[in-house]
């Protein structure tokens, strides 16, 4: 049995719990520091057109930008299907090259339905990080145009 007193010899137990608890501490609150370089990698605006109908008569091509931003994000997109929505992310599963968003608080847009603060929805984002290109939810490759 380990005895505080006989370690801390004159000390308060109270400041040595303390103390202790400090120590024990110390390294959690580092590793919550640390940033996932995947999330790093996907900050700043991202660039997709989907050329795909521009050949066909009075139609035009899918333009599609995403922004994230420290756990704010926002997605803007025209031509054919508009929306613009906007919200914050949390990172709900990791992978090699890959992440999954959970998007909430939305507001905004998206196509013909209105999206409400209680809404979610979901993004998965394979990275290249090699070509600095994503593919969100199957599309792209979107190309970083902005930090």
């Amino acid at each position: 049995m380990i005895h505080l007193r006989r370690i801390f010899p004159g000390k308060d137990i109270k400041s040595v719990f303390l103390l202790c608890g400090l120590i024990l501490m110390i390294p959690l609150i580092l590793s919550g520091c640390k940033k996932d370089p995947k999330v790093v990698f996907i900050q700043g605006e991202w660039y997709y057109k989907d050329a795909h109908l521009a050949n066909i008569p009075s139609e035009s091509a899918q333009e599609t930008s995403w922004i994230f931003d420290n756990g704010y994000f926002s997605v803007g997109s025209c031509c054919f299907v508009k929306s613009y929505f906007s919200g914050y992310y949390v990172v709900t599963e990791r992978g090699d090259n890959k992440l999954t968003l959970e998007l909430y608080n939305l507001e905004g847009q998206n196509g013909d339905i209105v999206l409400h603060r209680d809404d979610t929805a979901y993004a998965d984002i394979k990275l290249d990080t090699e070509n600095d290109t994503l593919i969100i939810n199957s599309k792209g490759p979107f190309t970083r145009v902005g930090p």
